[in-house]
């Protein structure tokens, strides 16, 4: 009996982390909707300012200190749609400097950009699994056994806080750079001074990376934990 119990406390825990991937998964798509909120960021971390000073020090394409905010945001729309999009269209991103057309993107940082797309269809991939695989566990558990949902939301909110306790220990930069390491094609450049890339400095990186993690991680948990509040009321009828 207490097996079983077992098991069955096992597999909503399986279920559970599927909604949360899910949950997390949907607000980054919701995020991305709105450009990760560029025009917030681009205000609160002083991109600007930062563009001015950068911008003029790039070594291979010049002049988009010249330009207007606006026109910076329109930039960035342009790449994050553009890498949502299988990465259709970045090599034709384009600004005005002293009336002519300048492309913003070298080709380290289309190829760079193209893998980010193509990461990007593969955790679309996976954000689908996780709420199809987690509404269909859900479904057949329910029908069968109950969750024990104190016991299921500290082991995986406490998961959560585990994972970024370990990120502020080794430094959120490093695991930044650590996931570049593991995920893109090692004959593909990754890293770019600001020197070097305007796609750098119209993001800020990695501080603009940091933002946007915090603004899907928050949703996603006060998404997973309504779902959370939404079974135990059920659990109680």
């Amino acid at each position: 009996m207490v097996t079983s119990q077992w098991r069955a406390q096992l597999l909503w825990f399986q279920v559970l982390l599927l909604a949360l991937i899910g949950c997390l998964g949907l607000a980054w798509l919701a995020l991305a909707q709105w450009d990760y909120a560029y025009p917030v960021w681009y205000e609160w971390l002083e991109i600007q300012s930062h563009i001015d000073y950068f911008g003029r020090r790039n070594r291979f394409v010049h002049g988009i200190e010249t330009l207007a905010p606006a026109e910076h945001i329109h930039l960035f729309a342009e790449i994050s749609q553009a890498v949502h999009s299988h990465g259709a269209g970045l090599a034709d991103i384009q600004f005005t400097w002293k009336g002519q057309q300048q492309t913003l993107l070298r080709t380290p940082e289309i190829e760079h950009l193209q893998d980010v797309a193509n990461l990007i269809d593969v955790m679309r991939n996976v954000t689908a699994t996780a709420v199809v695989g987690a509404m269909a566990g859900l479904i057949w558990l329910r029908r069968r056994s109950r969750p024990h949902l104190m016991l299921q939301g500290g082991l995986l909110i406490g998961l959560v806080l585990v994972l970024t306790a370990l990120v502020l220990l080794i430094g959120a930069k490093a695991v930044f750079y650590q996931f570049h390491v593991w995920i893109f094609p090692p004959e593909h450049q990754w890293f770019f001074y600001y020197q070097e890339s305007l796609m750098s400095t119209l993001m800020k990186a990695p501080h603009l990376f940091g933002a946007i993690a915090v603004a899907i991680v928050v949703p996603g948990m006060l998404l997973f934990a309504a779902l959370l509040l939404w079974l135990s009321r059920k659990q109680s009828v």
